[in-house]
């Protein structure tokens, strides 16, 4: 069964960030105007400003374009923003963090670390060659601290709402449907009532259910193998309600609707996968629908 959880918008670990491109040799790199960090990390300074420079423990805010050759292989500026990353002490040679402490806020730059210095086997990635560098082209757009931070992504996070909600709003007037709404934003379309009790927290639920993007492409069902792009068993998706088991979404529309109900939710991106939706299979900020049967409600006290 394919798990809708919501995915963490922070990413934690250094490979993460150093795994992003793959550049080109390491001498051609230093006579086009390298420098070296202690470290032995190799970068170009491509746009300097006077910003405020990182301390250890701060956040910063990166775009990142990720490339081979010329192939752009991963562009936060087409995957839903920027990403962010809490700058943290350098643990030794070719540490990604020694290079990010370099930047002040609105510098662009370049580093340059050797793939094997990072990646342990590299014959298992035949387009890694020994010798081949992994390159990381950055641009700094912020240095904040943890409250910053958080009100950045709030930010960031009702611009988006607004953006999704109008969507939606536009595709039920087109389609001549009419939806309720929760408090989160998640709009029902009930096409059959139910008549047995609505779940709350922690009540075990079973349900059929398909997921499509807004224009109906089907990516998930548990009743046609067809619209899988994991295989699972065709049965009753049984889960406990309002435990983060499910996208947020999902638990926030199901709490709406009585046992027996039929409907379509459609659900904002920040509701579902965010900014780093599920590629190849779920875009960033993509605006998921799914087709919901509640089949049955197990009060807490009997789901044990």
């Amino acid at each position: 069964m394919h798990k809708f959880t919501h995915l963490p918008l922070l990413p934690s670990m250094r490979i993460g960030i150093v795994c992003l491109v793959l550049g080109t040799g390491l001498a051609a790199c230093q006579s086009a105007g390298y420098q070296k960090t202690p470290g032995g990390i190799s970068y170009k300074i491509i746009e300097k400003h006077n910003g405020p420079k990182p301390q250890v423990g701060d956040y910063l805010k990166l775009q990142i374009t990720t490339s081979v050759g010329d192939t752009v292989l991963m562009d936060t500026h087409k995957m839903g923003g920027p990403t962010r990353v809490q700058l943290q002490k350098p643990q030794g040679h070719f540490d990604i963090m020694e290079a990010l402490a370099l930047l002040s806020a609105g510098d662009s730059a370049i580093f340059l670390i050797p793939a094997d210095s990072v990646i342990p086997d590299i014959s298992r990635f035949p387009y890694i060659k020994k010798g081949d560098n992994l390159k990381i082209a950055v641009k700094l757009l912020a240095v904040q601290n943890f409250q910053q931070m958080q009100e950045d992504l709030q930010k960031e996070h009702a611009a988006q709402l607004e953006k999704d909600e109008k969507i939606i709003e536009d595709y039920l007037n087109k389609n001549h449907l009419t939806a309720s709404k929760t408090p989160g934003g998640v709009y029902i379309v009930v096409h059959q009532e139910g008549k047995g009790p609505v779940p709350q927290a922690g009540d075990q639920v079973q349900i059929n259910y398909t997921g499509r993007s807004l224009d109906g492409k089907p990516f998930d069902s548990n009743v046609d193998t067809s619209f899988q792009i994991v295989h699972h068993p065709l049965e009753p998706f049984i889960f406990t309600i309002g435990q983060g088991q499910v996208l947020k979404g999902m638990d926030e529309a199901i709490m709406q609707m009585k046992e027996g109900t039929k409907a379509t939710i459609y659900i904002p991106s920040g509701l579902a996968y965010g900014p780093t939706g599920q590629p190849p299979v779920i875009e960033p900020n993509e605006i998921l629908s799914f087709d919901i049967d509640l089949l049955k409600v197990k009060p807490a006290s009997k789901a044990k």
